[in-house]
């Protein structure tokens, strides 16, 4: 086996372990050697767990170049949704815009009008993001990458099926944590259309577990800051012409370090 393969090895087997036991400890000779390294630790990853892929978190890495993380289908739960948070953890909660696959979309150069025609609905959701071995800057982006872009959940909220009469890039957002508005924008995606993120992972995608499929989920990055929370808490969230999302924070015992 050679080094880059070992190191690969070590990377996924620190993240399973983190999975089952709570958030692990960093180290700099975990990073992958590049993004493609990093997406065969994350197939390696849902391979010993066990976890299949019910959609994808598609955006672009602080260097352009577009990615792609898988969100586990045991983690895509419905709106209202209740998550426990352990003492002294945290979570970063972001509101996005997600569209579900009526079908298939191949990786090759796709217009934005293929991909739109591909899609069944748009739907609002919250997604929850919890590096198991921490997340950037104190963890490089290629190691959080192979920990499924730090994906840890996602909840799906209410969805629109005649979103294509929507402007996609001044839909209003707002957020309310425990009762207090935090957020209230029209638009604020990171690249303006909600799709492009799409697009661009089409043009060049090389993950191995299977792609985006027919009934997957995708979301392409988030219209709020990140929310970081460490305490119980009441996240409820709208995306004008789109629906609602809710999601109650809950205290619960500690877990396993």
């Amino acid at each position: 086996m050679t080094d880059d393969a070992l190191q690969a090895d070590a990377l996924a087997a620190r993240l399973v372990d983190a999975r089952r036991h709570g958030p692990g400890r960093f180290e700099a000779a975990l990073v992958p050697a590049d993004a493609a390294a990093a997406m065969r630790v994350q197939d390696d990853v849902a391979r010993r767990l066990g976890a299949q892929v019910g959609g994808w978190k598609v955006g672009f890495g602080p260097d352009g170049v577009p990615f792609a993380g898988p969100l586990y289908r045991a983690g895509i739960v419905r709106s209202p949704a209740t998550r426990p948070l352990a003492p002294g953890d945290h979570v970063l909660v972001e509101v996005e815009l997600a569209f579900r696959l009526a079908r298939d979309l191949p990786s090759r150069e796709t217009s934005r009008d293929e991909i739109v025609a591909a899609i069944d609905s748009a739907l609002v959701g919250i997604e929850l993001i919890r590096g198991r071995l921490g997340e950037p800057p104190a963890v490089p982006f290629l190691a959080f990458l192979a920990d499924n872009a730090g994906n840890d959940g996602y909840v799906t909220g209410g969805s629109a099926r005649d979103f294509r009469n929507l402007d996609l890039t001044r839909l209003r957002c707002r957020l309310s944590v425990g009762g207090k508005t935090m957020h209230d924008k029209v638009g604020g995606h990171p690249q303006g259309d909600p799709i492009e993120p799409i697009r661009a992972w089409l043009a060049r995608a090389d993950d191995t577990l299977g792609g985006l499929r027919a009934g997957q989920v995708v979301t392409t990055g988030s219209f709020t800051t990140p929310f970081r929370a460490e305490h119980a808490a009441r996240f409820e969230a709208s995306m004008e012409g789109i629906g609602e999302v809710s999601l109650d924070l809950v205290p619960s015992a500690a877990r396993e370090a």
